[in-house]
């Protein structure tokens, strides 16, 4: 079980997420839950260069100021000294597949004031997050469409959930087992 009732930092380091390309995936949680976030920019892609613009240009959308500075992402809520300030919901159009940008727009309009409206080109990942964010009490509608309706709550509850398997880490433990095998 995991729990955060009060959250003690907004920063997402360097040396924690370095390697991982899913790190970015606290700044949404972070700008929902706080109004604001200092996450380091992803790594730890083989793939090569995976840009977040479009995650950073859909929570403008929602009200976020956002600059980077010395390899981080700096988010708060406009108009937000510290924190406090909620994002406001929008008509999001993601005009190519982003799973994780998908994924870090739910997390943060779940919280919103309003409601965002979300069109992007289908792919696979989301519909588990929209079933775990449900259980929390999340209002979300249009899962397995391209078009997802997120009403924002005051707050979310505890849930329990079972993520579903992953082909992409399936195939990751397929291509590193032989290499972390010695074989």
């Amino acid at each position: 079980m995991i729990e955060t009732p009060k959250l003690n930092h907004t920063e997402a380091p360097y040396e924690l997420v370095k390697t991982m390309r899913a790190s970015v995936l606290t700044l949404g949680p972070l700008m929902a839950r706080v109004g604001v976030a200092r996450v380091s920019l992803p790594g730890g892609c083989a793939i090569g260069a995976r840009p977040v613009d479009l995650h950073l240009k859909a929570l403008e959308q929602m009200g976020a100021e956002i600059g980077t500075s010395h390899g981080y992402i700096e988010a708060k809520v406009r108009g937000n000294g510290h924190q406090g300030r909620r994002l406001k919901g929008a008509r999001i159009v993601f005009e190519k597949i982003t799973v994780t940008g998908t994924e870090n727009i739910l997390m943060a309009a779940a919280l919103a004031d309003g409601e965002t409206v979300l069109r992007m080109q289908r792919g696979a990942g989301s519909d588990d997050l929209v079933a775990m964010l449900r259980k929390m009490g999340a209002e979300i509608c249009g899962d397995g469409t391209a078009t997802l309706r997120i009403r924002g709550v005051e707050e979310l509850h505890g849930a329990e959930h079972t993520v579903i398997p992953d082909r992409i880490e399936a195939g990751t433990f397929c291509w590193r087992g032989p290499l972390l095998a010695g074989i």
